[in-house]
């Protein structure tokens, strides 16, 4: 997969130039860029029952879109902030009047990576797929760093860790890096930091499968019988592969009520 899930989401929040206003049913939701020439003032995204203020979102840039993440109602209302520099930061705050007012239904740090809304199992309402950087610079660059895939999605009452689910989706970021490992094995000029990457990716994404078990086999039998050194690296690092791989997408999610985000402890 791109190492950037979200990118064209990104470069539309950061072309932003005029204020854009969205109708979330009875609500309006105004977006107001940064101005351009000012790299310290931030953009804002207010909700507003007429005249009302609901609700307040601010950030270095604000971008607002309807995703349908519960079933039942309106679709969600999702304001995503990009906070500007190298390798960072995308976080998500997601609301929905399901309830009969407008409630905080998750606030989740996307990351490097951001957010892909996909309606995995075509039931009307849609799963969020992001990556880890857990794996990032464990003993490689960051450019070669592995993404991690992992999903939340409705389970009856929140949004919830629902990767074993949706085993498909790690597994097939496993079975690239898997094809990239095989294929570099066989060239005289593969990087060795990019071949622990790309071992690395394998089997820490088989874990979030369900499959390491399965993982270790195929290791064993298609990749160390060609090269010992990943063979030792592997079994000098497997320990904290595991351990960095066990950190659940839950753990980047809060719920927050407040009228005014990102809410500050102070803040009423």
């Amino acid at each position: 997969m791109k190492k950037r899930l979200a990118l064209a989401g990104l470069l539309a929040l950061l072309s932003c130039a005029q204020a854009e206003t969205l109708k979330w049913g009875n609500l309006t939701v105004t977006v107001t860029p940064r101005p351009a020439e000012n790299y310290d003032a931030e953009a804002r995204a207010a909700v507003k029952n007429g005249n009302r203020t609901v609700l307040t979102v601010q950030g270095w840039n604000v971008a607002a879109e309807l995703q349908p993440l519960r079933p039942g109602g309106l679709p969600e209302l999702v304001l995503s902030t990009f906070s500007g520099g190298a390798h960072c930061c995308v976080t998500y705050y997601v609301f929905t009047q399901d309830t009969g007012s407008v409630e905080n239904l998750a606030i989740i740090e996307g990351g490097n990576y951001g957010i892909q809304f996909t309606d995995l199992n075509r039931d009307g309402t849609k799963e969020l797929i992001f990556a880890s950087d857990n794996l990032a610079y464990y003993d490689w660059s960051f450019a070669a760093s592995p993404a991690l895939l992992t999903v939340l999605g409705w389970d009856g009452v929140r949004l919830a860790d629902r990767t074993r689910a949706y085993a498909s989706v790690p597994a097939q970021e496993a079975a690239r890096n898997l094809r990239d490992l095989l294929g570099g094995l066989g060239k005289s000029g593969a990087l060795p930091e990019e071949l622990r990457a790309r071992l690395g990716g394998y089997y820490a994404n088989m874990i979030l499968a369900g499959q390491g078990r399965q993982a270790e086999e195929v290791l064993r039998t298609q990749v160390f019988t060609q090269s010992a050194p990943l063979r030792d690296w592997f079994w000098q690092h497997r320990t904290g592969l595991i351990n960095a791989t066990y950190a659940q997408p839950e753990g980047r999610m809060q719920v927050v009520k407040s009228t005014l985000y990102p809410h500050k402890p102070d803040q009423p």
